[in-house]
């Protein structure tokens, strides 16, 4: 049972592409800038705490926030978002930046549910590839503080971009990170910050079973 039905996966993830990647891919290509010098590693930065969204995560700067109500098989579904777009994407290791996530209606999903949580993150991961007609170069299981995620990297648009993303379940809310990039391989440090950086707080009525770490 696939619990996010395709049509609504491949809506929000394109929406998202085309409404922020767009005037990105328009501007000037990547300068060959030494990696230090990449606007990421010149930046101070910061915390962000979200107790309604139960994480926390580092930035490279200051977030916006978007809100959207879809019609879904579950019925009404709210999903928020935070996202960073770079100011230059020319001078930046990558140029958006983003958290999503999203609740499901009590019994349809639950981190502690392996099967299924399992076989909503291949979904994801596979409609993803889908949506932006890319390929997955990477894919691994990864544990986010005690809660079951995976992480997978996707390149597209003829191999010159990229988009990373770390999806997890705490309790019955899907999260997923996002880092586009218009480079496709290479180390990606900044990238790398932003997803170690990601800390989910215990749902409300679980057992400390997992915490974020101090």
């Amino acid at each position: 049972m696939n619990i996010i039905p395709l049509q609504l996966r491949r809506l929000f993830i394109l929406g998202f592409l085309f409404g922020y990647l767009a005037p990105a891919n328009a501007q000037t290509p990547m300068l060959a800038l030494p990696l230090e010098k990449r606007w990421e590693r010149q930046a101070d930065w910061v915390e962000l705490q979200d107790l309604d969204g139960r994480f926390r995560l580092e930035t490279p700067a200051s977030m916006q926030t978007k809100v959207d109500t879809l019609d879904t098989g579950l019925g009404q579904q709210v999903f928020h978002t935070f996202f960073l777009k770079v100011p230059d994407p020319a001078t930046a290791d990558n140029v958006i930046y983003a958290l999503s996530y999203v609740d499901y209606p009590p019994g349809a999903l639950h981190h502690d549910s392996t099967e299924l949580v399992q076989e909503l993150l291949m979904a994801s991961e596979e409609e993803a590839a889908a949506a932006v007609g890319g390929e997955v170069i990477y894919a691994a299981d990864k544990d986010i503080n005690g809660y079951p995620g995976r992480q997978w990297r996707i390149d597209y648009n003829g191999g010159k971009a990229s988009a990373r993303t770390l999806a997890g379940v705490a309790g019955s809310r899907y999260y997923e990170m996002k880092v586009f990039s218009l480079e496709s391989s290479g180390p990606n440090k900044s990238a790398d910050k932003f997803f170690d950086s990601l800390r989910l707080y215990r749902p409300p009525g679980e057992a400390v079973t997992a915490e974020p770490e101090k």
